[in-house]
């Protein structure tokens, strides 16, 4: 994007966006004094700009592929092929929309479609292992078969073992093959037979229980009902090993339709609310920069400070007044054409303002010290102005002003060392860790 229609775009942004000049204005003339820093604000508000911009353009794109996304439809599952047996069950996301007249239960769930095909002995195990536990997993909410009060879980199928089970109830008025306890029958008590007849692949067995039932739970209604038959359509379906591919049943011999769709999970909500914290970002910090440009300052000034009264003891000692050495060391600077420091920028400045406005040299040092809000250069121009105002020695007061910059400099760069070791630790531990998984992973593989 050229200059120029980012200065387009710029002049249609509103300023609470971008950052009113005139604030910009007042906090970089707060610190540096009455200059002229309209560059400085019009780079400040282009950059400000064009991060809007990004934001809006990245906002763009996702609503366009949430949109996209919206209008797509689940692709629909019918049919799952089955893996090979060595490589075991695989795992299908799914979303299953079950509706019975006007009630629906919608879940998200794991679908696993089992390999084929079992040794003989397997299959004997398996069928001992079913009739040893079915008197247990048929319980449902009731704490034994004794007491009967709440819907039981006959199960067609046993999830551990594949064995699929048959039903037979001597009162399915009171509690049917499904396992569902009808209260009002069930009120008057007694006891229900029920048949298990056991099968897998060419074993079958015969096992009879009894429930005695006790007092019925209340009727939940239909939710609650299609929950329980989901549940059990979803067993048979993760535990069927029959056929060539995985038919995904589309009703149950309750009336209940089933339809199965892919499940996707959608990231759009989350990365709009991002998107929405980092536009608050960007308007929070519209003058970050400006702000950053004054702090950057003034620690310049005050690591350019230990030099400067280095250079101003060696022209004093040398016989210069005060405002002559630190002229001498102006001009040093500007014939120099370094790099641009700030504190060496302001000397000159003073310099200027004093000679086309004949201001005081004293009361334009304090102000410019006033400004940096750095206090070592508060301390020297309080030093410079009791020499100029009451005679008092400059030399001797500068070299112990120096020598106490000189050990706060040290004393910070002490801290910054100490910081960079902690800041190492963490780089220096995952090194660590590479070296030992690289060390070890042979002898691993190996094994």
């Amino acid at each position: 994007m050229t200059k120029r229609a980012l200065e387009k775009i710029l002049s249609l942004m509103p300023q609470a966006l971008t950052g009113a000049e005139a604030e910009m204005e007042r906090k970089l003339k707060a610190a540096f004094g009455n200059r002229d820093f309209s560059g400085e604000i019009g780079a400040e508000k282009r950059k400000n700009a064009f991060n809007w911009l990004a934001l809006a353009a990245l906002a763009l794109c996702l609503a366009l592929a949430a949109l996209a996304e919206a209008g797509r439809s689940d692709r629909p599952l019918e049919n799952l092929g089955r893996p090979e047996a060595a490589r075991g069950a695989e795992r299908v996301a799914a979303r299953v929309r079950a509706s019975y007249g006007d009630g629906e239960a919608v879940r998200d769930v794991d679908i696993y479609v089992r390999p084929m095909a079992l040794a003989a002995e397997e299959k004997l195990r398996r069928m001992e292992s079913a009739m040893e536990r079915l008197p247990v997993m048929i319980l449902g909410e009731n704490e034994s078969l004794d007491d009967v009060a709440s819907d039981l879980r006959l199960l067609t199928r046993d999830s551990e073992t594949g064995v699929d089970i048959t039903w037979r109830s001597d009162r399915p008025e009171v509690l049917d093959e499904g396992g569902a306890l009808n209260p009002v029958t069930a009120a008057a008590g007694g006891e229900v037979a029920l048949e298990a007849r056991l099968t897998l692949e060419d074993l079958t067995e015969t096992v009879e229980l009894t429930a005695t039932l006790g007092a019925p739970s209340p009727e939940k209604g239909v939710e609650r009902g299609l929950e329980k038959l989901l549940e059990g359509e979803l067993r048979r379906v993760n535990e069927s090993r029959e056929g060539g591919e995985l038919a995904l049943p589309s009703a149950d011999e309750y009336g209940v339709a089933y339809l199965w769709e892919e499940s996707r999970k959608n990231y759009y909500p989350a990365l709009l609310l991002a998107l929405a914290l980092l536009g608050a970002a960007l308007h929070r910090g519209r003058y970050g920069g400006v702000e950053r440009r004054i702090k950057k300052a003034r620690e310049g000034m005050a690591r350019d400070f230990p030099e400067f009264v280095n250079k101003l003891l060696i022209l004093l000692n040398a016989g210069m007044v005060v405002s002559t050495a630190i002229g001498r060391i102006v001009d040093d600077y500007e014939a120099g054409g370094g790099r641009k420091r700030e504190l060496y920028e302001e000397l000159a400045a003073i310099r200027r303002r004093m000679g086309q406005t004949n201001a005081s040299f004293a009361a334009e040092l304090n102000a410019f010290a006033a400004r940096s809000s750095v206090r070592e250069l508060m301390r020297f121009a309080a030093i410079v102005s009791d020499n100029l105002d009451k005679g008092s020695s400059l030399a001797g007061k500068l070299k112990q002003e120096g020598d106490l910059v000189w050990a706060a400099r040290r004393k910070k760069a002490e801290e910054a060392g100490r910081l960079a070791e902690t800041k190492m630790v963490m780089p220096m531990a995952l090194i660590l860790l590479v070296l030992i998984m690289i060390t070890v992973a042979p002898a691993a593989m190996s094994m």
